[in-house]
């Protein structure tokens, strides 16, 4: 929208109506027409019927699902289980010193595992 003020107009600004309705500050402007804009309310006047209100929440949770798919693919690309996620994030977060504790352990309790299994097989004659 364009406002032509004409070669000799000027932007008011804001006014202050006073309470008896009077626009403060154009008395210089007696008997001539001026552009005021009422503000309305303060606070803003957007009415939605209830269908309205679910759909706009129909359409949020499904755009928070569109992204966790997408975050879901990302990290399921990135990592090939949940152990390889795991170690990873240790990896990144645990400090220096704390890695040979991490592989050490790994390999300990790969070598449990192993052992079990063993002891399993046998005893069901399986070797």
């Amino acid at each position: 929208m364009k406002i032509d003020i004409g070669s000799e107009g000027k932007i008011l600004g804001t006014k202050r109506v006073s309470p008896n309705g009077q626009v403060s500050g154009l008395s210089e402007y007696a008997g001539e027409e001026v552009l005021i804009i009422y503000p309305g309310n303060r606070e803003p006047r957007i009415q939605m019927e209830a269908k309205d209100y679910v759909h706009e929440v129909e359409k949020a949770v499904h755009n928070q699902m569109k992204g966790a798919f997408r975050q879901y693919k990302t990290l399921k690309a990135k990592y090939k289980d949940e152990a390889a996620a795991t170690a990873d994030f240790i990896r990144a977060k645990s400090p220096q010193n704390f890695q040979g504790l991490i592989d050490n352990v790994d390999i300990w309790v790969q070598q449990q595992v192993n052992k079990a299994e063993k002891s399993v097989a046998k005893r069901l004659g399986e070797e």
